[in-house]
């Protein structure tokens, strides 16, 4: 009951309280996967006697480190290091272990000194920490303040004595303490020894607590682990309820917050950075302190912030916290537009393809789009940024999927990050493919497509247009980005594929029925964006000429393949095999392709500017040749013929080309140089693709 002497009245000072954040999300988290132990301090009785623990691990385990909390007591080898096993007055069954549950029995003789370990045990390049604590006489740890303890060495043990600002975890006992001097997380609070009993100290935000423990610096996070608590005096102010419950609407609005105020001179702060919410004045219905909270519209992202509200007697000041909330726009941003925004509260959509997953149970990845990179720390399916449920797997998302996301602006160490924990709005997978099952597929700009084949017939510029050929067949390839984009934003230059080069990409099943080219018309579309690519170890286009391809080596010719018109190449490179090409004419050199139903391929000479010799050679081909095959014709009038030497050898009979494209197949036995020789007495020759087999 509210006493007659306390002064209701609403106390605004320019005093700004910063609002205290933690990250609940993964709360669970902070207990490491691969070792974990039973209780993190182990007391053995002065009289002598055993203690035991359970060690769990996902893998090999072992002490090994002992800290010499107590010097004199350390066992140490010849070099003065401390042994990795327990000193002398400490005994333990076992040091180590194997994956699964260990049983650990510490114990020690009696003595009449205090003696302390810590101990680290290791696992998979994780580290945890053991105390071990025989006590001769009870030592009274010297009252230390929060700052102190910020400032303090691990493994110190530490008493303070400050306010419950919030409580993050009511299973183990994490919550935060605050003395004026600073903040400090606690991890871990015990009950009579035990964990997981925090429930029974009835603590809760705003009692002043004593507790005493040791320091753990854990990522740049203070923390006193696994607290003894020394008393508890209630808070004379506690936030019974926030009315209604939720976030304040976007378009603004009143929330009231219903305390119990039990003497005092009360106030309300609210931080120097929420100007966007004003406290009315205090008012009182029966036994309980009213204070209406309201929020003017927000036109930016969902904000957040922590009231204070005090009452002080004397001297003694006890206070008690409310987080008060509203909604926000959730802005749509690139990759870039996410990385430039300042971390906070506010909700962001991103889109982007999946890149490499880092962790499959909570779901970190990288997020890729056309403008930038972002690491996805934890994505769940809950539809709210909230806690980590652990279900990434279950939604089924490879790399190279596209996913539509809502997180906040976080950060660690200094690194942009999506945090939250993110959740997902959206999911787009595709269906991996050989190139004549997509070919098969019909045109459909909904449904996606996984492929991998070799890159031939590079276009220049930088669209990203080649042909994809695998042992199944070539298709076209109209476009090919960094990420998923609704138009070519001609990003491919910064792919580095080459010519030649084993490309994974995902793309539409498409189809330009006035393509000039046959071969361009049934195409993969999107356009299609890059997952991965890697150079071939032999025949690539290194630059130091040919290392020699074995096996079965195809090319499909395309425009432009051995030069532009009037400027023939004298060296060109075919699915990454290095081939010389020469003609002999009247001196146009002409080269030009066939664009007709007829899809002949490279056309080379032309009516009065006859290509009455033109060879292609290389060196670039391993093994003993089998066979060759090469589609090719002449034009209409002309007697043209081919004759092949590996080797310098003839390689089967002469061909008489006919006007119909056709595959010629050579056959027999023989390596070295391969010569492709075509002769002609007037007009064009044609050639569409060359096989060869070899061994």
């Amino acid at each position: 009951m509210i006493r007659n002497n306390m002064k209701l009245r609403n106390i605004f000072t320019a005093l700004a309280v910063a609002a205290l954040t933690f990250v609940g999300c993964q709360e669970e988290d902070r207990f490491l996967d691969e070792v974990q132990v039973s209780q993190s301090l182990v007391t053995l009785d002065v009289n002598g006697g055993s203690a035991d623990i359970t060690v769990t691990a996902t893998a090999d385990w072992k002490i090994a480190e002992v800290k010499d909390v107590w010097p004199e007591v350390v066992t140490r080898d010849e070099n003065g290091n401390v042994t990795a096993t327990a000193p002398s007055w400490l005994k333990a069954n076992v040091t180590s272990g194997a994956a699964g549950e260990t049983k650990v029995t510490f114990s020690a003789e009696a003595t009449t000194e205090t003696r302390e370990l810590v101990l680290n045990l290791e696992c998979a390049g994780a580290t945890q920490q053991l105390r071990v604590l025989q006590m001769a006489e009870k030592i009274e740890t010297p009252m230390s303040t929060c700052a102190q303890v910020i400032a303090g060495e691990d493994g110190k043990i530490y008493r303070i004595k400050g306010v419950c600002t919030s409580i993050a975890n009511t299973v183990y006992g994490n919550w935060y303490i605050d003395d004026g001097t600073g903040v400090v997380y606690v991890y871990g609070t015990l009950y009579q020894g035990a964990t997981k009993q925090f429930e029974k100290h009835g603590l809760e935000v705003g009692d002043i607590v004593t507790i005493e423990g040791p320091r753990k610096d854990y990522s740049g996070t203070i923390e006193m682990i696994d607290v003894t608590v020394l008393d508890i005096e209630k808070s004379l102010i506690k936030v019974e309820k926030v009315l209604p419950e939720g976030p304040i609407s976007l378009e603004g609005g009143k929330t009231t917050a219903i305390l119990t105020v039990k003497d005092g001179d009360f106030s309300v702060v609210i931080p120097e950075d929420a100007s966007w919410l004003t406290a009315g004045e205090p008012y009182t219905v029966g036994t309980s302190t009213f204070v209406d909270l309201t929020a003017a519209p927000n036109e930016g992202g969902a904000r957040k912030t922590t009231v204070t509200f005090k009452t002080k007697v004397g001297e003694k000041e006890y206070v008690a916290m409310a987080d008060i909330e509203q909604e926000g726009a959730i802005a749509e941003v690139t990759v870039a537009d996410f990385l430039a925004k300042p971390e906070g509260t506010a909700l962001y959509k991103l889109t982007g393809k999946v890149g490499k997953i880092a962790n499959t149970t909570y779901g970190n990845f990288d997020l890729i789009d056309a403008t930038g990179k972002v690491y996805v720390y934890g994505l769940t399916n809950n539809g709210a940024i909230g806690s980590n449920d652990k279900k990434f797997a279950e939604l089924g998302i490879k790399e190279g999927d596209v996913v539509t996301i809502i997180g906040t602006r976080a950060a660690y160490n200094g690194t942009a990050q999506v945090g939250g924990t993110a959740y997902l709005v959206s999911h787009r997978g595709s269906t991996e493919v050989t190139v004549a099952e997509f070919l098969a597929k019909e045109k459909s700009k909904d449904n996606w497509y996984k492929l991998t084949g070799k890159v031939t017939g590079l276009k220049t510029g930088n669209y990203g247009n080649f042909h994809l050929v695998d042992e199944t067949g070539s298709v076209y390839v109209y476009g090919l980005t960094v990420a998923p984009v609704a138009k070519n934003d001609q990003s491919f230059p910064t792919l580095g594929i080459k010519e030649g080069d084993i490309v994974t990409l995902v793309g539409t099943r498409d189809r330009y029925d006035s393509a000039k080219v046959p071969e361009e018309k049934e195409q993969v579309g999107g356009p299609a964006y890059y997952i991965s690519h890697e150079t071939p170890a032999e025949g690539g286009d290194d630059n130091t000429g040919n290392e020699g391809v074995a096996g079965t080596y195809t090319h499909t010719f395309a425009q432009d393949d051995l030069g532009a018109n009037g400027s023939p190449s004298a060296e060109v490179t075919l699915n990454g095999v290095k081939w010389n090409f020469s003609m002999v004419d009247s001196g146009s050199k002409y080269l030009g392709w066939d664009s007709n139903e007829t899809a002949k391929g490279v056309q080379i000479g032309k009516s009065k500017d006859a290509a009455t010799e033109v060879v292609l050679s290389t060196t670039g081909i391993a093994g003993t040749v089998k066979s060759i095959k090469v589609n090719t014709s002449g034009a209409s009038g002309t007697d043209a013929k081919l004759n092949v030497t590996v080797g310098g050898a003839a390689f089967g009979s002469e061909v008489v080309l006919t006007t119909t494209a056709t595959d010629y197949t050579l056959t027999g036995s023989a390596s070295g140089e391969i010569v492709l020789k075509w002769t002609c007495t007037a007009k064009a020759i044609y050639i569409k693709s060359i096989e060869i087999v070899t061994e």
